[in-house]
């Protein structure tokens, strides 16, 4: 009989009370810093990150002009200069209710793993705007092991 495999879904939730303010340029001011391990059990692996990534959820508030696409880059550094998912763009869907709340997600399926060193075990997630500003209110990565 086969082996059963079993995966583990956990989350990186980030929600800063001073929301960082998009425009159409990548900014190192501009990101969410995600630690990839900071809510698993110490038996884990002492906070070590070995995971895929699986999706990236943005939820944005529109301050000015009209965007309708956010572009993202995951990197491995604060700097933007390690990049473990290039730059992706997905279109801005708007609220039912609330045109200017806008959000999107995006597919990975991607390992990062060997990257990551002992002390390593944060994502940096970058954003950007094709128009106008928002307020870069929200983001989540999802991850499985």
């Amino acid at each position: 009989m086969p082996t059963r495999i079993t995966n583990f879904i956990h989350d990186s939730v980030q929600a800063p009370d001073s929301a960082p303010a998009l425009s159409t340029n990548f900014d190192t001011a501009d990101v969410h810093a995600h630690d990839m391990t900071g809510l698993l059990p110490a038996f884990k692996g002492a906070g070590l990150y070995h995971g895929m990534v699986d999706g990236i959820f943005v939820k944005l508030t529109k301050t000015s002009g009209s965007p309708t696409k956010v572009t993202i880059r995951l990197c491995l550094d604060a700097a933007g200069d390690e990049v473990v998912v290039p730059d992706t763009e997905a279109t801005l869907v708007t609220g039912i209710s609330t045109a200017a709340t806008m959000s999107a997600a995006f597919s990975v399926g991607l390992p990062i793993v060997q990257q990551f060193t002992a002390t390593q075990r944060f994502l940096y997630l970058f954003a950007k705007l094709d128009a106008g500003a928002a307020d870069f209110v929200q983001s989540v990565i999802t991850w499985r092991e």
